[in-house]
């Protein structure tokens, strides 16, 4: 981790909150290539003190700012050549000599063009494997062979030293360490920093005109963000009725890892309340995507690369309200499985199932855990297992994203798909 993440949660928003489209105009100041084009397309005046009924907005802006404030981040592309392994460190990190640079920046603050930059998260198996290099050289650190590997990049050095093909670098200066780190290789050449910046600024834009529109209350009611990486929650105040028992609310979820190959993506996320006897009891879902007759596997509810033109964005953005609407309505039609279960404890049974043959790496310490808790209790309602299911959640660490949409993907599959 180069920077800390910043994570928020809410339960609700009061009206101070909210941010004026001057205000969200700001945070494209660190996105120079695409500011004036950006406020252009969605017709966003700098000076413009119009609200955005956005709850809790204003925190993640503050959220952004402050990391903004920490860091450059710097986009050089290199030559293969120039780019030469000095020392392998611990904890997956690596020290990398890259020769030539010409950013302004990087010239200006390391004084050569010459620069000595650590790596931080994937970025050592990502330059690596540009080698085939990567798993070779970590049995060389374990077993510690420190010669072997100097030899190896001396070899590497020469092999490839008339090398002239281009990668793309994700550079970080934090500013308070006055050092330049190695993020990640980046996703092609023609990437374009579309980045957490720019994908909120497009968000709570279209998300502030469909309030307008639509006269919907929206809150986030989670974010979490770090140097490269966005992840927010925004949740839909309102209940769509599905029977007498059963009742469901949607959150839009946006995320961009803005320096890898995948989309920037809008995703739905649903929490189901079952009513019995003046109680509740509510549990989160995530479909897999949105179910479209010409794909044979459910697919983002919107996407868009990190290339192309803001043209492109602007055009799949305006989607999005009507994407919203179908979705829900889609996945109200699902949903009412739910009330037809009829034996909660053989679903308790198929979801610890489930649990025990999952393989995704992230998720693995938490397996145990839940496979007792979904045993500690016989079920014989539906409304019992709705009580169980949240308590699982209870278990997974605030900030793991990643493990606990896992999760709610395996609840979708098992109460609403059945598979």
């Amino acid at each position: 981790m180069i920077l800390n993440t910043e994570i928020e949660s809410f339960a609700g928003y009061e009206t101070d909150s909210f941010i004026t489209k001057k205000q969200l105009a700001k945070i494209l100041d660190n996105a120079p290539d695409y500011k004036q084009e950006l406020l252009e397309i969605f017709q966003v005046h700098e000076s413009n003190i119009e609200i955005l009924k956005i709850g809790n907005s204003k925190q993640l802006l503050n959220s952004i700012n402050t990391l903004d404030s920490q860091c450059e981040k710097i986009d050089i592309v290199s030559k293969v050549k120039d780019v030469h392994l000095l020392k392998l460190m611990d904890a997956e990190k690596a020290l990398f000599e890259l020769f030539s640079v010409e950013d302004k920046f990087v010239l200006k603050t390391n004084k050569s063009d010459l620069l000595l930059a650590e790596t931080r998260y994937n970025a050592k198996t990502d330059v690596l494997d540009i080698y085939n290099f990567s798993k070779f050289a970590n049995y060389c650190r374990d077993k510690q062979y420190e010669d072997l590997v100097e030899e190896i990049g001396d070899y590497l050095k020469e092999k490839n030293k008339n090398n002239e093909e281009e990668k793309k670098f994700r550079l970080l200066y934090k500013k308070e360490d006055k050092k330049f780190y190695l993020r990640a290789l980046t996703s092609s050449q023609d990437y374009k920093n579309f980045g957490i910046n720019f994908s909120v600024f497009v968000a709570l834009i279209s998300l502030g005109k469909y309030v307008e529109n639509n006269g919907d209350e929206i809150y986030i009611d989670t974010y979490v963000v770090d140097d490269s990486n966005v992840y927010v929650s925004f949740t839909f105040n309102r209940d769509k009725v599905i029977d007498k028992s059963l009742s469901l609310s949607f959150s839009l979820i946006l995320e961009n890892d803005e320096v890898k190959r995948n989309a920037v993506s809008f995703n739905g996320l649903f929490k189901l309340n079952y009513n019995e006897k003046n109680k509740t009891s509510g549990i989160y879902l995530k479909p897999y995507g949105i179910k479209k007759e010409n794909n044979a596997f459910p697919v983002d509810l919107l996407n868009y690369q990190h290339r192309g033109t803001v043209d492109a964005v602007f055009e799949k953005i305006k989607e999005l309200p009507t994407l919203i609407d179908f979705f829900i309505k889609q996945v109200s039609e699902d949903a009412k499985k739910i009330s037809s279960l009829a034996n909660p404890e053989d679903v308790k049974a198929f979801i610890r199932d489930k649990v025990k043959r999952s393989k995704k790496p992230e998720f693995q310490i938490y397996k145990d855990r839940i496979v007792k808790k979904l045993m500690s209790i016989t079920v014989d309602s539906t409304f019992k297992l709705f009580e169980l299911l949240r308590e699982v959640e209870d278990l997974f660490e605030h900030d793991d994203i990643i493990s606990l949409n896992f999760w709610r993907n395996k609840l979708y599959e098992s109460l609403i798909e059945r598979k």
